[in-house]
C-alpha cells in the first residue's frame, strides 16, 4: 500500500505490485473505517 514497486534494479520497468488492486487489504481498509464511524460501544 502506498506505491506500485516497480522493478528499475533489473531494468525491466515492470510493475511488481499494484497499488489497491487487492482485495484483502480493500477489505481491511473498508471494515477499519467503518469500525471508526461506528456510534455504538
Amino acid at each position: 500500500m502506498g506505491h506500485n514497486d516497480i522493478d528499475y534494479e533489473n531494468k525491466t520497468n515492470e510493475e511488481l505490485s499494484l497499488t489497491f488492486n487487492n482485495k484483502i487489504q480493500n477489505r481491511l481498509i473498508i471494515d477499519g473505517l467503518f469500525w471508526l464511524g461506528r456510534t455504538e460501544q
